[in-house]
């Protein structure tokens, strides 16, 4: 398979990215007790937590995948919510293999080996998810840091929520960009036109119904860091994870641990120390990791086998 030939390489990232979240663990726990940590865990309000479950499954795998789906109909591919859920589901648990975001490479590939979707543009249409939600994070940090009035630098935010939104909504942005490209070498032009595909084709009617699709994802998370806070007795301002969250969003794009594991529970551990022990910190970040993102992961090892079986030569069964 092309695109998997570097799978050494992507399991000794894997491998170096898990070691940094246990390291990351391992100072925590040097600081906050671990004993303590299990028993707010197990202490938690049981029903909260099963709502955030059902809010992050809900959201996470079948909001997430009417979104691509709506994408991928815009774009003239109309697939089936199955397949969308087959496929966003089934790549879910290659992102513990495939760090630096990689995975999102095989549903490229998918489209293009099973739908004849060009790979460019299929990965344009992934790119257009991806940056929707960055918009929304964006426009979230910035109404939080309005409302919190807490001493946050905002020109960077502000310059690059501005910078999202006219490259998502501007087509004579995109075509200086494009002009540029073609000055520079065809095969990039070419390649910048492709990836460009799904930004250009589909109306800005449609992109902003798409943004309110964006604002329910993005908001589930929010959400359910609240519900969770309250869960293991932390009271916490709703408008401060307005600021805090998208932060710990932001930084956990890096590709520094495995799923954000480690970072994740430091950042909320340090971001919001006034409001709680450390142990009842750490057991919230713990959670939100579980409930968020390992959940998640879970789910999709239902659906890998029988979307990697898309992979196999034809005429060939899995043992």
């Amino acid at each position: 398979m092309p695109k998997m030939k570097n799978l050494n390489l992507n399991l000794t990232r894997a491998i170096i990215a898990t070691a940094i979240s246990l390291l990351i663990f391992f100072l925590l726990f040097l600081q906050i007790d671990a004993d303590q940590v299990l028993r707010v865990i197990f202490s938690s309000d049981l029903q909260l937590i099963l709502l955030t479950v059902f809010i992050s499954l809900a959201v996470n795998i079948f909001w997430g995948a009417l979104k691509w789906k709506r994408i991928l109909f815009a774009l003239g591919y109309p697939l089936s919510f199955k397949e969308v859920l087959s496929i966003r589901s089934g790549c879910l648990p290659l992102k513990i293999v495939f760090p630096l975001k990689t995975s999102e490479l095989i549903k490229a590939y998918y489209l293009e080996k099973q739908r004849n979707l060009p790979f460019m543009r299929g990965l344009s249409s992934i790119l257009l998810d991806k940056m929707l939600n960055l918009l929304v994070t964006l426009g979230i940090f910035l109404i939080g840091v309005s409302v919190v009035q807490i001493n946050l630098p905002r020109f960077l935010p502000i310059i690059a929520l501005l910078v999202t939104a006219v490259f998502l909504f501007s087509s004579p942005l995109r075509g200086i960009l494009l002009k540029l490209s073609q000055k520079i070498n065809l095969k990039f032009y070419q390649f910048t036109v492709q990836l460009f595909s799904s930004f250009q084709e589909i109306s800005v009617k449609e992109k902003i119904i798409l943004t309110c699709y964006s604002i329910v994802y993005q908001l589930s998370e929010f959400m359910n860091t609240y519900i969770l806070f309250k869960a293991v007795g932390i009271s916490v301002p709703f408008s401060l994870l307005l600021v805090f969250v998208p932060l710990v969003m932001i930084i956990n794009n890096f590709p520094i641990t495995v799923l954000g594991l480690g970072t994740r529970e430091a950042l909320m551990v340090f971001l919001f120390a006034r409001y709680g022990p450390g142990s009842f910190l750490l057991s919230a970040g713990i959670l939100v990791s579980l409930v968020e993102h390992i959940l998640p992961v879970v789910f999709g090892l239902f659906f890998i086998k029988s979307f990697l079986d898309y992979f196999l030569p034809k005429g060939n069964t899995s043992s």
